[in-house]
């Protein structure tokens, strides 16, 4: 009779019906996403054996963060849990056009850059949708943990889908990983249609068209992103950790195969170990309530990051490739988890939606760019410096930035953002860190 307490009392978060449908409905959407960019980048470098290849179809994939802002509008001025459906309903569409083509024998690369790009634009309206939907699921002083816990379902996910998948990819083929993938998107849009709760921004109402008033909302956006030094701040640290850290899953399957020798089951288990660090990293997270200690976390994990993502391209086993990758995701989960956390516990309801979805863009867009950089040069670079060499960089250049920039040393020290140009006492900073929007 203990258990359900206990398990509240740890994950605060879970108490809220709405939270608690919402997550589950996240991490089956996940697990169908992680699998599929699994089954793509493994299919791509088989069809064409190119690193370029590789990371033209991530590059689509991701390339639609460029159009966060357009879906972060449509997050403040539509309902958000139809927008999430409407995401999902296009992501079961396209998986299952995947499986045609493969079950056909028709498949080539051209249709995964196609399909990849199209299943990021409904990446893009769902997750938008989802940021700006999740605080109004529970009260405020839940909202890390409600953040981190959503993380971990998104990050764990990395670790589930080629669990699951790897061996339907091994065994019978790409086209039953689409199959496994659209039942799962199936499953989450019935858990979605299941949320009673209607939640929409600060745009609409007005007789205005959508692009015009979707156009005034962004500008509103800008100018309060650009109003608040800390917010504009930790949004720039986020870039560039995305910039030199996260970028590499198109290099993932060159690892595997190019330098160890692998096949599905390497990669698999480089993918497996990136989410299961970030699924014991962000599981951790959710138990810190100190907001100074949440402060030294985002840059110790940022440093992390880079310093693991080294150990993983000079890694002379497969044990220690995997370790490297492992650290690697836990630090960077935990990282980004922290920093969309202390934007969205200030950022009003009425435009979090569009505040969001500028630190997708900035994040999201760099990283496109750099996974399809990174994919082209592993055709004429040894896929190893792609690895130590951004990862040692981000680490010295993270701790100089830190140790030079009193903005970040504030945020540092109190684990908070405070809005406005002028900095309070740090009793009120902790205050408004800690608030909901």
């Amino acid at each position: 009779m203990e258990r359900a307490p206990t398990l509240i009392r740890a994950f605060p978060s879970f108490e809220s019906e709405h939270y608690r449908a919402l997550w589950i409905a996240a991490a089956a959407s996940a697990v169908s996403m992680w699998s599929l960019i699994m089954a793509r980048a493994w299919l791509a470098l088989e069809l064409a054996d190119s690193g370029l290849a590789v990371g033209a179809v991530t590059f689509a994939a991701m390339a639609p963060w460029t159009l966060a802002p357009i879906a972060g509008a449509l997050a403040d001025r539509f309902d958000r849990a139809r927008l999430i459906v409407i995401g999902r309903v296009l992501h079961l569409n396209f998986a299952l056009i995947l499986a045609y083509l493969a079950f056909s024998h028709s498949l080539e690369v051209w249709h995964l850059i196609l399909l990849a790009f199209a299943s990021g634009v409904a990446w893009a309206i769902e997750n938008s949708a989802q940021n700006a939907l999740l605080p109004n699921t529970v009260d405020k002083n839940s909202l890390l943990n409600a953040i981190t816990l959503l993380s971990m379902a998104n990050f764990g996910s990395r670790l589930v889908g080629p669990l699951i998948g790897a061996p339907l990819l091994a065994g019978l083929g790409a086209g039953w990983i689409f199959v496994m993938a659209a039942c799962f998107y199936a499953v989450s849009i019935l858990l979605t249609l299941r949320l009673r709760l209607r939640s929409t921004g600060g745009l609409g109402g007005s007789e205005l068209s959508f692009f015009t008033e979707a156009r005034r909302g962004l500008a509103e956006a800008f100018r309060y992103v650009g109003s608040n030094p800390q917010i504009r701040l930790v949004i720039a640290v986020v870039a560039v950790h995305c910039l030199f850290t996260m970028s590499f899953d198109s290099m993932l399957p060159i690892l595997a195969k190019r330098e160890f020798g692998g096949g599905t089951g390497m990669f698999s288990a480089l993918l497996m170990g990136i989410g299961g660090g970030a699924l014991i990293g962000t599981l951790s997270l959710s138990f810190v309530r100190d907001a100074s200690l949440r402060g030294r976390l985002f840059i110790a994990t940022g440093i992390a990051s880079g310093l693991t993502l080294a150990i993983a391209g000079l890694a002379p086993t497969r044990e220690l490739a995997v370790l490297g990758v492992a650290l690697s995701g836990g630090a960077q989960a935990m990282f980004v988890a922290l920093g969309s956390a202390m934007i969205q516990s200030v950022v009003k309801d009425e435009i979090r939606g569009r505040v969001m979805s500028l630190y997708a863009l900035f994040g999201g867009g760099v990283m496109a760019v750099m996974i399809l950089s990174n994919g082209a040069a592993t055709d004429v670079v040894n896929v190893r410096y792609l690895f130590w060499v951004p990862g040692l960089t981000f680490a010295v250049v993270l701790s100089a930035w830190a140790l030079m920039h009193s903005e970040l040393r504030h945020i540092a020290t109190h684990g908070a953002i405070y809005l406005g140009r002028s900095r309070p006492e740090p009793e009120t900073a902790l205050v408004a860190g800690g608030g909901g929007g």
